[in-house]
């Protein structure tokens, strides 16, 4: 499913919480066991690795064919939100959303 969205462009200011996100399926990959949503800012992800996850902590995301490096915005448990230190190319989330891998998480 690609759903066209208009993106935000690097000039302006974004609200992050407001970026559309795009709803993914039950993943079962590596240690990470849920992905929620992404978007080109970040993810919501399930992880029973980062239970003890600290806000501000970083961490590298290898999701197969892309690796890239994020911040935890909050954490609830083993659930947490990632903001992704560059954002992705929509072209890299339309790839992740329709070649699930397999997903590893790790603390820098």
């Amino acid at each position: 499913m690609q759903v066209l969205t208009r993106m935000p462009s690097q000039d302006n200011e974004v609200d992050y919480r407001r970026v559309q996100r795009q709803r993914t399926g039950d993943l079962q990959a590596g240690r990470i066991q849920r992905i929620f949503d992404i978007s080109r800012y970040g993810c919501q992800i399930e992880s029973n690795d980062l239970t003890d996850g600290s806000n501000g902590q970083f961490v590298e995301i290898d999701f197969g064919s892309l690796v890239t490096r994020a911040i935890i915005r909050w954490s609830d448990r083993a659930r947490l939100g990632l903001e992704f230190t560059r954002p992705l190319g929509s072209a890299q989330v339309d790839t992740l959303l329709n070649d699930p891998a397999q997903i590893r998480l790790r603390r820098l």
